[in-house]
């Protein structure tokens, strides 16, 4: 036996001998140079699609014959070898292709001009529908958008009935939640193919589909106005967000962490960034908001700073299209103009947590976490280990901590709400003291509706806290004023004090 080793469990079903599957354990020597094809062979009578490979590890699907060592990397020496979707699972790891196109039959019929080739096309998508992580029955498929974007390519003149085909209020395209997490490696180059979907849909002058339910999202008021710029500061504190959500805890949180930590900041009326729809809606109105914003805090003297992940991801995705694409930098200053701005590639942005990361380890904390764990939903792969080695606190990073439906509020508000309880109960059954969140928007599916989310999901509720970053520093830093917490408004209260 080889010294080096992988420790693998891999799902075992075979329909022709077995009522139930199994994970079985595999001790497989392997080569560090060779590839992901040459440990599938190890394992004995395993099922697989050498051609078209396609499997999980440890939950991510992975298409391509990497090398051994890089799987390595991204995911230890302990695998579980899974089918893309247990549910389609034909044998082991194989997946039951006749089924996944079962559902498009009553599309295929009202599209009697395809090809019988460009019918079987579909077959090269579906595997795409597994990766999903949203419990949707009737949803279509991610991999059934894409084949309909690539027959609207081949159709221009049915591009418009194809578009329509896939805009469905229960189970179309803008259900979408974003898929780049789950693949490695790690692209966004399925999410951006769907988003352009999306973005047909709610730019309803440029696509005059008949009875569009969604070009109203397109419609984002953005307020421009002169600001005032007599105070100078090296932070200015965007407060944009919408009044929906409980802006208290995160905000003034925020404040008072800062005042502590001696960082000078001052707030001023930016324009709200566009949300999650604000991209793919009016580009140039999108990145005009976000432009005020970092022209103005560059006016200020500062950088603007984030204390919310949305409104950080947006204002960094403006930037980087900013400062890559002349024609749309031109266009924005023409529009910042009217209130004495100019956006130039030295105005910069700032999220809270990486600043805190930075500056709070100058602090001793009076009463740090220590026997707590938490886990931390957010976007972002930063973990800041000295930051919670200072706190003292034990996190959990799991797969589904990087899911996020507040969006699907605008579209589906009971999926947006059973989704959200759904990951939020995921987090609490893993036995977390409390909950993180780095997005208001998380906060406002896993506090403010956390008791509707609850019963959409069926269970009975439960009031675990969830924390920003900042209200934890401040309860390690000894703060106790309720108020100045900002959890007085919270609908969970925050019960292990």
């Amino acid at each position: 036996m080889s010294l080096l080793t992988l420790k693998i469990r891999a799902f075992k079903f075979n329909p022709a001998c077995d009522y139930n599957p199994a994970y079985v354990l595999y001790n497989v020597g392997y080569n560090p140079k060779g590839r992901l094809s040459e440990v599938l062979e190890n394992i004995p009578n395993l099922a697989y699609d050498p051609v078209h490979l396609g499997l999980k590890i440890n939950q991510i699907a992975v298409f391509e014959n990497l090398e051994i060592a890089e799987l390595i990397v991204r995911f230890g020496k302990e695998w579980v070898l899974e089918p893309l979707s247990i549910p389609y699972a034909k044998q082991d790891l194989l997946l039951n292709e006749e089924a996944l196109l079962e559902p498009y039959a009553n599309f295929f019929k009202s599209t009697p001009f395809l090809t019988q080739e460009e019918r079987a096309e579909l077959a090269k998508y579906t595997n795409i529908n597994t990766l999903t992580p949203k419990e949707h029955a009737g949803y279509f498929g991610d991999g059934f958008f894409l084949y309909a974007k690539w027959l609207m390519e081949r159709y221009p003149h049915r591009s418009l009935e194809i578009l329509g085909s896939i805009a469905d209020k229960q189970h179309g395209v803008m259900h979408f939640v974003p898929l780049k997490h789950r693949i490695y490696p790690k692209s966004d180059a399925l999410d951006i193919e769907i988003y352009s979907l999306q973005q047909m849909l709610l730019n309803g002058s440029k696509c005059p589909l008949a009875n569009n339910p969604w070009a109203h999202l397109g419609n984002i008021a953005y307020n421009f106005s002169k600001p005032d710029i007599s105070k100078q500061a090296p932070y200015l504190l965007y407060t944009a967000y919408p009044q929906t959500y409980n802006l208290a805890p995160l905000l003034a949180s925020t404040r008072l962490l800062l005042q502590k930590l001696h960082l000078n900041f001052v707030e001023l009326p930016c324009v709200f960034d566009g949300g999650h729809w604000g991209r793919l809606a009016d580009l140039e109105k999108f990145l005009t908001a976000n432009a005020y914003n970092l022209a103005l805090a560059h006016k200020v003297g500062g950088v603007l700073l984030c204390a919310d992940e949305d409104a950080y991801t947006n204002a960094t995705y403006a930037k980087a299209l900013l400062d890559s694409e002349p024609s749309l930098l031109e266009a924005v200053n023409n529009n910042l103009a009217a209130y004495e701005l100019s956006y130039s590639q030295q105005a910069q942005v700032v999220f809270l947590n990486d600043l805190l990361a930075k500056e709070i380890l100058q602090l001793e904390p009076l009463t740090p976490f220590k026997g707590f764990s938490a886990v931390w939903f957010k976007e972002s792969a930063q973990e800041h280990p000295a930051l919670l080695r200072w706190l003292d606190l034990h996190t959990h990073s799991p797969l589904f901590a990087k899911e996020s439906y507040a969006h699907l509020l605008d579209i589906d508000r009971q999926m947006a709400l059973k989704e959200s309880a759904r990951i939020r109960y995921a987090g609490i059954d893993l036995g977390a003291d409390f909950l993180m969140v780095d997005a208001l928007s998380q906060f406002h599916m896993f506090d403010t509706l956390a008791e509707q989310g609850s019963n959409a999901y069926q269970r009975d509720h439960d009031r675990t806290s969830v924390l920003f970053l900042p209200q934890l520093i401040l309860l390690a830093l000894g703060e106790r004023d309720i108020k100045a917490l900002g959890l007085e408004s919270h609908k969970n209260a925050v019960n292990f004090l």
